[in-house]
């Protein structure tokens, strides 16, 4: 079982376009309406594949409600914590045909400690998972040591937990000692502070990272896959060429794939294996949409792993 939590959950309005242009007005094809936020995708993807999961987070206002009801519409269970004012972010996204595409990050509502601490208490109401995944900026209001409290009381009933964030949450989850971080390669370079430019790099840098205390370190490298490494293996995985979509939400695709096919104790390759084709299934479909099983089986034979 795979938990999450989203602090900064969004809506995300994705709006098709024939091209961009400046100064002028742009009629939309297609809008799509869908939930967002690192956590809420990886809980869409595992429910996609048949995983059991739960999203907890904050939700604020009509738009809060709005993202509550697509991921009921989704089948994805969901644990919120609502706040009394403010509203829950909007995320714009546009999208060209030639796939170039825009996307806003809207501000978020204020959370104040009693909410956040019925949050931090609600992640452990239930039953234990198998991994808790804490994702995503913080809101206003939320202390600088949530990360770090939360992924401490996780290791005390020894649940392993998962970080994917960029700066400094990403910093404090490591210091915290999560189990996997599961960063991109832009958030490893910020981290790190230093350009990887390519895979040999990157491999470097995990193992750098491993030295801090992680256990697992997937760094996800857009077209050039993905590494998975511990201090005992080390595989890069080459996702199959597919007809790029949208880019949004593959790498938390990915991230559920591979925490789902852990959990379920399938060995680490295999489970890097069809974590790529988990991301390269959301990567053929546009917007904010994910893909589907489907998709997924008929996309893993494809992959290639090697070790390194």
């Amino acid at each position: 079982m795979i938990h999450t939590i989203t602090l900064n959950p969004t809506l995300d309005l994705t709006y098709m376009v024939e091209a961009f242009k400046e100064d002028d007005t742009i009629r939309a094809s297609t809008v799509y309406r869908a939930p967002g936020g690192k956590g809420i995708n990886v809980s869409r993807m595992a429910t996609r594949i048949g995983h059991p999961t739960v999203a907890l987070g904050f939700i604020a206002g009509g738009t809060g409600l709005e993202v509550a009801r697509l991921l009921e519409d989704e089948g994805v269970n969901t644990w919120f914590t609502p706040l009394e004012h403010g509203e829950t972010r909007t995320n714009p996204i546009i999208q060209a045909k030639d796939g170039k595409h825009l996307r806003v990050s809207g501000l978020g509502p204020s959370a104040d400690a009693r909410a956040v601490q019925s949050l931090r208490e609600g992640v452990f109401m239930l039953r234990p998972p198998d991994w808790l995944l804490v994702s995503g900026s913080r809101l206003k209001g939320v202390q600088e040591d949530f990360y770090t409290s939360v992924i401490a009381e996780a290791k005390r009933s020894n649940i392993k937990t998962v970080v994917d964030a960029d700066g400094p949450e990403l910093e404090h989850g490591i210091k915290a000692g999560a189990y996997l971080i599961k960063p991109n390669r832009h958030e490893l370079e910020r981290l790190l502070g230093r350009d990887l430019p390519d895979v040999p790099h990157v491999l470097a840098a995990a193992r750098e990272v491993l030295e801090m205390g992680v256990g697992l370190v997937a760094a996800s490298m857009g077209g050039d896959g993905a590494l998975l490494v511990s201090k005992d293996f080390a595989y890069h995985a080459k996702p199959p060429q597919v007809q790029t979509g949208s880019a949004v939400g593959a790498g938390d695709s990915f991230l559920a794939g591979l925490l789902a096919k852990l959990a379920e104790n399938l060995e680490p390759k295999a489970a890097l294996r069809f974590a790529i084709a988990c991301g390269s299934a959301t990567a053929t479909v546009p917007g904010s949409q994910l893909g589907n099983l489907e998709l997924i089986q008929s996309l893993e034979p494809q992959v290639e792993v090697v070790g390194l």
